[in-house]
């Protein structure tokens, strides 16, 4: 009965996560999300962030890596997966400084080994073959802003403009990896959606009897992705380990993913209002409501290697790009540029199975990443880079393993010569294991 009201509890907490996830709006205020689609949302998981953000070739028994669905095919355990962010970043944009404060949900999955070991081993039976299933929510990019700039113009005098951005976009995926000896392969089906508006007023403060302008647009996005993914995971010592009747423990892995063009369907209002703030007489310049239009976000690939000693050190790198030239979105256009980031990183356990330090059995980890991010800004393409840090802290509940991972950024991003972002972003994310799922009964 426990383990029953356990995973209820479980699957509550689940969809409580989600919905949040879901109807959670952008707390951001960032220049930086005037532009395209706005701040992509760092979606991947805490232990492979940490190490730089290896997502094509991160693989683990215990959590899932949603950057490659390959990575489904390892899994062992089944683990309920959440995280959240928060992030302290130093603006300054033509010598006006400003320090913002934000923070959000970043993933919540459920990842299931549908053939699973524990059956196994109880029907003392081996098969080479694995298959693994998760459903998860993940936002993908939000408009999160309130900028004001005043301006002095000839014949006009002063002038006030009001740039305000809300709403995100999210994705729902549902995917499955295989594996078959050592090799796994995964695709993901995902749905597209969410919410976004952008504003504009102009207020003439030195004419007496001015119509202020506003400018209001609010497009609802939807649309369908999907990815596939593979990795191979080769034994560098199974001669060795067959003469010693024991598992392979130096594994060198190779992942790689590609995401497909993904087709975008926009439903937008808009209006543009003249207003009288001294005798409230609106003039309406236009308006107009459910314009529809398509758009194109355009695939992604990547690929990546890590090196696996077993039980103590890992070590990889990691190559992700995009063809951004190739975005259209009519309803809110924009200019982008090629994306790519190139990321580097390893993690280290002192003694996995110490019993008289519990710190021994933490794993430590750390990386780099730089990046060109697909946004202009003045000409510019945005870049990024940062140094990555965290560990993962193993706690025993109720004969279940559960995950404590926490990581940090420390790093810098440009948008042209006039904008920086300094910024430390920490993440905090939690696995619940629990391998007795799905176990087939047998009864005499």
């Amino acid at each position: 009965m426990s383990r029953i009201i356990s995973k209820s509890l479980l699957i509550s907490l689940l969809v409580t996560i989600t919905t949040t996830l879901a109807l959670g709006q952008a707390k951001d205020n960032s220049p930086f999300a005037q532009f395209g689609l706005g701040e992509f949302i760092n979606s991947d998981m805490s232990s492979s962030h940490s190490m730089g953000g290896l997502s094509a070739v991160y693989h683990d028994f215990f959590e899932a890596n949603l950057e490659n669905p390959a990575s489904l095919g390892f899994l062992q355990y089944t683990s309920l997966q959440f995280g959240i962010t928060a992030k302290r970043s130093s603006y300054n944009l033509n010598d006006a400084k400003q320090t913002i404060w934000n923070g959000n949900a970043n993933h919540v999955s459920l990842n299931i080994p549908i053939i699973n070991p524990l059956n196994q081993a109880l029907e003392r039976k081996e098969t080479d073959f694995a298959w693994g299933m998760s459903f998860g929510v993940r936002p993908y990019a939000q408009a999160g802003y309130n900028i004001i700039v005043n301006e002095t113009l000839d014949s006009l005098g002063d002038v006030q403009r009001n740039f305000t951005g809300s709403g995100g976009l999210y994705n729902l995926n549902w995917g499955n990896g295989f594996k078959y000896k050592n090799l796994a392969a995964g695709i993901n089906l995902g749905y597209l959606r969410g919410q976004q508006s952008y504003g504009e007023q102009t207020y003439f403060l030195d004419l007496s009897n001015a119509y202020d302008d506003f400018f209001n647009s609010n497009s609802a996005y939807k649309g369908f992705q999907y990815r596939f993914g593979l990795m191979y995971e080769q034994p560098l010592d199974l001669k060795a380990s067959r003469e010693t009747d024991d598992k392979p423990s130096r594994l060198l892995s190779v992942g790689a993913y590609l995401s497909g063009q993904t087709n975008f369907t926009t439903s937008s209002d808009l209006s543009l209002l003249a207003v009288n703030a001294l005798t409230g007489d609106i003039d309406t310049a236009f308006t107009a409501e459910g314009i529809k239009a398509d758009g194109v976000i355009p695939k992604a690939f990547g690929i990546g290697f890590l090196y696996h000693h077993a039980g103590d050190f890992r070590a990889g790198v990691s190559f992700d790009a995009s063809p951004w030239s190739q975005y259209k979105n009519p309803a809110n256009p924009a200019t982008m540029m090629n994306a790519w980031k190139l990321s580097f990183g390893g993690a280290w356990i002192p003694d996995a199975e110490s019993i008289t330090s519990y710190f021994k059995r933490v794993e430590y980890r750390a990386g780099f990443y730089t990046l060109k991010d697909p946004r202009v800004i003045e000409g510019h393409q945005v870049a990024e880079r940062a140094f990555t840090f965290g560990a993962s802290f193993p706690f025993i509940l109720q004969r279940a393993i559960t995950w404590v991972q926490v990581g940090f950024d420390v790093g810098k991003r440009t948008g042209g010569p006039n904008l920086t972002d300094n910024f430390v972003r920490g993440n905090v994310s939690f696995i619940f294991n629990d391998n007795a799922w799905f176990i087939k009964g047998k009864y005499d």
